[in-house]
């Protein structure tokens, strides 16, 4: 734009600023997470794009600042460690993590040493990391301002006037915190203001997750470490964490339509761990004004978890800060009308199984393919045509993993199910999603692309069936001694397993044809383990249980069902058994333990027939589907 359309630009702005704004090729409206992870990934991937960054809050940021998300999983710790550069960086500032580790089955007054425990049995070979968010941001600032950014710290982005004409840029209005305001022009704008989700309110675009829950979360000085909850007596269960990494993962105490979450956050400067603590209630369950407040939430824990409240209960919270209905989706993330939403700003699904991150990394990574296409001379076609998919393929993302929370409140409670869910979760995340990002499938041309799309949505669908499959299960599973907690570890993923080697692939390099042939070999075995779930499921219900879930998740109207030779195999004895089961459900086996059957559940062929000829009815969920 010549020099006297800067001017006309300025004075369009009226109150605003009376100044030609400078021009950016990308401004990014919020310097939190995502925001400041994007610039250094520009910096990166594009270094001669202009970038900006504005952002509310001024440094210094405060050690443990109060954010959520401080625990990240494989695909975001492959971002921060790879893309973004950081690894070294991480491993020295914050902790390994030691993966997730869940205690399901409270509401009783169990020692935790006779609750359930599922987790890893090891230290993974494949990093994930638990983040202090206040160093995290604080030192991708300075990284940034470093390598050339622009950070306006101590301003607010008040609005935004989007091009009206495709060869224009859009205006950012942003206020100083001494309210003097100024323009930006920006080639491309980036929505990264977090829930506040600025353009998203601007353009009508919310719409909500189906998904009712709410947390509350606070901060601690020090170590509040899950093994101290078991005396030193119980040498058998210290016994399973030789070289005590339990305090690591980040650890759930699960409960019918609850979870406690223990977050270690490593030491900074001066030289004083934190411990984030937080709950998570479903509403069908729980009423968000049960935890609104800090003394409520402590009340609350002391009632459903009392082991818990007693190791906390004396410890002086640093903050405090409660969020109603925090899952929330949009009808569009990006736009070849040169717009992206990032982090909260676009969509958030739940901080279980900590996928925020996750959606950080994608959302970044599919903006900074578009602006490459952008600035590079890419055809503006094409670009349309690539923001149209990246924001389909970011969308069925969402949708398909809201359904692993959407419906799980009554899994939480439940031991059994519970190993189940997580063996299931596990697999599905890495055959298919973390294989797409860490092979970076998504800079394929769109002719590539599609093979990998048609993918996602086949193990979208096995995804739905298999949530409501584990939801209906837990809600018929009749309360007894078979449901309760047992004194038991299992191990998700043993070690050595099927599960483990699709952790370790994550390692694995492969060209694009390979990693098809391997996500079309996943989604044959996560077909069987769909098939194991629902065996699981029928034979621990019995035949009324049994065929009443079978009624209502349509097992009727399922695309397929157990094999014969599979339901021959589990009436085989001892080693004939073993050698008739198929590798899946030898590996299920020793991962969850053998399947549990209901005194009724015998012959089983005859209750799978019954189950699979039951016809289907609809159930009446707690909240709509997405």
């Amino acid at each position: 734009m010549a020099r006297a359309d800067e001017a006309r630009g300025a004075r369009t702005c009226g109150m605003h600023s009376e100044r030609a704004p400078e021009h950016f090729d990308v401004v990014i409206g919020g310097g939190g997470l995502a925001g400041q992870a994007l610039a250094r990934q520009l910096r990166r991937e594009l270094p001669e794009a202009r970038v900006a960054v504005i952002e509310r809050q001024a440094r210094p940021l405060p050690a443990a600042a109060h954010k959520v998300g401080e625990s990240s999983v494989e695909l975001s710790s492959n971002y921060f460690s790879v893309v973004l550069g950081l690894d070294t960086y991480l491993r020295t500032h914050h902790y390994l993590k030691n993966g997730l580790r869940f205690y399901p089955g409270g509401g009783h007054t169990l020692p935790l040493e006779q609750r359930t425990e599922i987790g890893p049995p090891e230290l993974a070979k494949v990093p994930s990391f638990q983040l202090d968010r206040g160093r995290l941001e604080g030192d991708l600032r300075a990284m940034n301002v470093a390598d050339g950014v622009t950070l306006l710290e101590g301003h607010s982005v008040k609005d935004v006037t989007l091009a009206s004409d495709g060869a224009d840029d859009h205006l950012v209005h942003i206020e100083a915190h001494d309210g003097t305001t100024r323009t930006l022009r920006a080639g491309w704008f980036v929505d990264a203001t977090g829930r506040r989700a600025l353009l998203k309110t601007k353009l009508g675009l919310k719409t909500p997750s189906g998904h009712l829950a709410n947390a509350s979360w606070w901060r601690v000085k020090g170590r509040v470490d899950v093994a101290d909850l078991v005396p030193a007596s119980e040498a058998w269960w210290h016994n399973r964490d030789r070289e005590h990494n339990r305090w690591y993962s980040t650890v759930h105490f699960m409960g019918t339509g609850y979870w406690l979450w223990y977050i270690p956050l490593a030491p900074g400067p001066g030289g004083e761990a934190h411990t984030s603590i937080g709950i998570v209630v479903h509403d069908e369950f729980h009423p968000f004004d049960t935890i609104r407040t800090f003394e409520r939430s402590l009340a609350w824990v002391a009632k459903h978890e009392p082991l818990c409240h007693a190791q906390i209960k004396d410890l002086p919270a640093e903050d405090f800060l409660c969020l109603k209905h925090y899952s929330h989706g949009s009808t569009r993330c990006f736009s070849a009308d040169r717009w992206s939403l990032i982090g909260d700003a676009g969509v958030f699904a739940d901080p279980f199984y900590s996928p925020g991150s996750d959606f950080i990394a994608v959302a970044n990574s599919f903006t900074t393919e578009l602006l490459k296409a952008r600035l590079r001379g890419g055809d503006t076609t094409e670009m349309a045509e690539m923001a149209d998919r990246f924001d389909r393929f970011y969308r069925k993302m969402f949708a398909a993993t809201i359904e692993i929370y959407r419906d799980s409140g009554p899994v939480l409670g439940n031991p059994r199910v519970m190993a189940a869910k997580v063996y299931w979760d596990d697999f599905t995340y890495w055959s298919f999603l973390c294989q797409y990002f860490f092979r970076r499938i998504y800079k394929l041309p769109a002719a590539e692309h599609g093979r990998f799309e048609a993918l996602a949505d086949q193990f979208g669908a096995l995804q739905r069936r298999a949530q409501l499959l584990l939801s209906q299960w837990a809600r018929r599973a009749v309360p007894g001694e078979a449901d309760l907690p047992r004194p038991v570890h299992v191990k998700v993923p043993t070690i050595p397993s099927i599960l483990a080697n699709l952790h370790l692939d994550l390692a694995r390099e492969m060209s694009p044809d390979e990693v098809h042939a391997f996500m079309q070999e996943k989604l044959a075995w996560t077909e069987e383990v769909l098939d194991e779930l629902v065996l699981r499921a029928l034979a621990a219900l019995g035949p009324a249980q049994g065929a009443d879930l079978a009624a209502a998740v349509g097992l009727a109207e399922w695309p397929r069902r157990p094999s014969p030779e599979r339901l021959a195999a589990q009436v085989a004895e001892g080693g004939q058994r073993r050698r008739s089961l198929s590798p899946i459900a030898r590996d299920m086996d020793r991962s969850l333990g053998r399947m549990e059957l209901h005194p009724q559940a015998t012959p089983l062929p005859g209750l799978v027939e019954l189950a699979f000829s039951a016809p289907a009815r609809a159930v009446a969920s707690p909240t709509p589907a997405i």
